[in-house]
């Protein structure tokens, strides 16, 4: 009798584990996506570990700054001088930090850029295979790697030249100018390629019209289309335009989003004519509006550089015995 009960424990636990290895599973995602996502989390932690990093430096720094303006404050002595000259040097260190710190958040954004696009892109692929079943549990994870956006708001630093400044606090100046720079040289960079390939497309559009234009007089016989499967327009009367948002990166961005990246570097002409530019259907007025935004950010990364050089030679000057 004690045995029969102990089959039937035996079988009570048993079974449901068995029953439960019969069940269909769902799709696994290729190894490839799990080797990619498995990079991304490492990048996010390690991301968040140098924003952390980041904000407690940026307090050491802000508290720095408050104890070297009260010194300044205070009456000059043998005494204050020391302690002044101690807290400069300390500050500039901390600045240095923080630059380190921006820097390898710089990187470790592109990094963290390019393993979302390596696990969207298996992601892709096994929703192509996958089931009807399986396909929205895949296309929901795929959203979670959407590519963020190409253009932040970029935020430029104090350019005035403070004659009362110390030499540590106009080369800490110079060297947030030279960041500046280096954004704003990047910013033209996109920009450029961006009015070119928007004159490429709109190249391509007038050669489209021209030919649609041609092959209306050589017959007024009914011309067969080929209708795609899915659609309801023809062949040949395919429109080669793209949208602004359509395409490379540096044009994935819309007028709009460029006209609040850039609203705090180029002038108020030039941000209207961002925002205007979408409401165009023709790739060349996105071009112009391209161009026009990358003149005014040049023309703002020139004056950048010479206040730039004029505060590194200040700070020259004042080191000189």
């Amino acid at each position: 009798m004690r045995c029969t009960w102990i089959l039937i424990a035996t079988l009570a636990v048993v079974a449901p584990r068995a029953m439960a290895d019969v069940r269909p599973r769902v799709a696994q995602v290729d190894t490839a996506f799990d080797t990619a996502a498995a990079t991304v989390t490492r990048l996010q932690k390690a991301q968040a570990a140098a924003l952390a990093e980041r904000a407690a430096v940026t307090r050491r720094y802000d508290a720095e700054l408050a104890e070297i303006d009260q010194l300044k404050r205070q009456k000059a002595s043998w005494r204050r001088d020391r302690a002044l000259r101690s807290k400069l040097a300390s500050s500039l260190e901390t600045a240095k930090a923080l630059t380190s710190i921006a820097a390898r958040i710089r990187r470790g954004e592109a990094e963290l850029t390019k393993a979302k696009a390596a696990a969207a892109a298996a992601l892709d692929v096994a929703i192509a295979r996958a089931t009807p079943a399986t396909r929205p549990q895949l296309e929901r994870r795929r959203a979670q790697f959407a590519a963020p956006s190409q253009h932040k708001k970029i935020v430029l630093p104090d350019d005035a030249l403070d004659p009362l400044a110390d030499p540590e606090e106009l080369e800490s100046q110079a060297a947030a100018l030279r960041d500046a720079e280096a954004a704003l040289t990047a910013e033209v960079t996109r920009l450029a390629r961006r009015a070119e390939r928007f004159d490429l497309v709109a190249e391509a559009r007038r050669q489209h019209d021209r030919a649609e234009s041609m092959s209306q007089g050589d017959d007024d016989d009914v011309r067969r289309v080929a209708v795609r499967p899915g659609g309801g327009g023809s062949e040949g009367a395919a429109d080669t335009g793209l949208a602004p948002t359509d395409g490379a990166p540096e044009a994935a961005a819309s007028g709009r989003d460029l006209a609040t990246a850039l609203a705090a570097v180029v002038d108020a002409r030039t941000v209207d004519a961002l925002r205007q530019s979408d409401r165009s259907t023709d790739p060349s007025t996105w071009a112009a509006a391209a161009r026009q935004a990358k003149d005014a950010v040049a023309a703002r990364l020139e004056l950048l550089r010479k206040r730039r050089l004029a505060i590194e030679a200040r700070a020259r000057e004042l080191r000189r015995p």
